[in-house]
């Protein structure tokens, strides 16, 4: 996972940190390491045991630090992303059931589920939503 990010690992230690280690300051660059690779990736599969990998720590260590750090676990804001992504390319004009996979989503009902959860409303009761708003 390493070679495809384009990031370089952290942790250089080689191995996860199941101590908790880390110096504040060596854990917020891994954290920041962990977000700006869901930043990057949220199109592709992200799983917590390689974006673990990643920041050189267990998935228990960075589920709980990510947790801390950003008020939200690791799998949702990779959720989060992804459905502001969806709402961006719905103000472009693109139907749901094309954005469904550009987005890191299984399909088009795994995008409805996650956004209207986020959101409170469907795809497409925010796209025509939002095309009515900007029609005015």
């Amino acid at each position: 996972m390493n070679d495809k990010s384009g990031i370089p690992p952290v942790w250089q230690a080689g191995e996860p940190d199941p101590d908790g280690k880390r110096s504040d300051d060596e854990t917020a660059v891994a954290m920041a390491t962990a977000k700006r690779y869901i930043d990057e990736h949220f199109c592709e599969p992200i799983n917590l045991d390689d974006l673990a990998e990643l920041v050189g720590m267990t998935r228990f260590s960075l589920a709980k630090r990510f947790r801390k750090r950003f008020g939200i676990s690791p799998y949702r804001y990779v959720c989060q992303v992804r459905v502001r992504q969806a709402q961006t390319m719905m103000e472009q004009g693109l139907r749901p059931t094309d954005i469904a996979s550009e987005t890191g989503f299984f399909d088009q009902s795994h995008l409805a589920r996650h956004f209207k959860r986020l959101c409170g409303m469907t795809p497409r009761q925010y796209r025509t939503r939002y095309t009515q708003s900007a029609g005015q």
